[in-house]
């Protein structure tokens, strides 16, 4: 489907990923929530250790879990954070081939389109809205929750081989000052681990 200059398909988790013209990639509009994540679960069930009542109790303990309906108090308990890439890399794999993190140039050039996405809310909403997408994808657009580029969460990138992060954390949620498109080393066994997120890249 079309949304002006951008066209948008549908993960598995009924979530919408967006391309512009030119591009040869599609990116989420928003890191994946825990809404998407306990589909996948839900459809899944455990792998191992992973995806456990257990398990899954432990990654709520770092970012508790809250209504999809919350947007202004905590948003970031809206999206699922504190998973390394054996933790993620499943979720790929149920989304489908060509499913992967983005590189850290896709996403840079994801947060250029940042403003020029916010301002077609009203276009991507009653677009949306004629699509059978979950209700908190249209609601989050409705309260103008997305892209979640310049602030959000840090997010795990492909940079030169290597799993880095990228992003601004939300400033209630990890005070720093640094710029949404440095990419950094992160230990996902630090606390730190608390504001990183990821996003999902299919190509073409």
């Amino acid at each position: 489907m079309e949304s002006g200059p951008y066209s948008i398909v549908f993960d598995k988790t009924g979530f919408p990923l967006v391309r512009k013209s030119g591009w040869r990639f599609c990116i989420s509009l928003f890191p994946v929530s825990k809404y998407q994540f306990e589909r996948f679960m839900s459809q899944s069930g455990p792998i191992g250790n992973l995806y456990t009542d257990f398990w899954y109790r432990s990654v709520l303990s770092v970012n508790p879990r809250c209504t999809w309906r919350n947007v202004s108090q905590r948003p970031w308990e809206l999206f699922l954070t504190g998973l390394s890439m054996d933790e993620i890399r499943p979720f790929f794999q149920y989304l489908g081939e060509g499913s992967r993190l983005p590189s850290a140039d896709e996403w840079r050039i994801f947060l250029g389109c940042a403003d020029e996405l916010a301002g077609l809310k009203y276009a991507l909403f009653d677009a949306l809205s004629r699509e059978q997408c979950p209700r908190p994808v249209l609601h989050w657009i409705k309260e103008g929750l997305y892209p979640l580029t310049k602030e959000g969460l840090l997010e795990w990138v492909e940079d030169g081989g290597r799993k880095r992060c990228i992003g601004h954390p939300f400033t209630a949620f990890y005070p720093n000052l640094w710029q949404p498109d440095s990419v950094r080393d992160i230990d996902i066994s630090s606390p730190l681990r608390k504001v990183v997120g990821f996003r999902v890249v299919k190509d073409g």
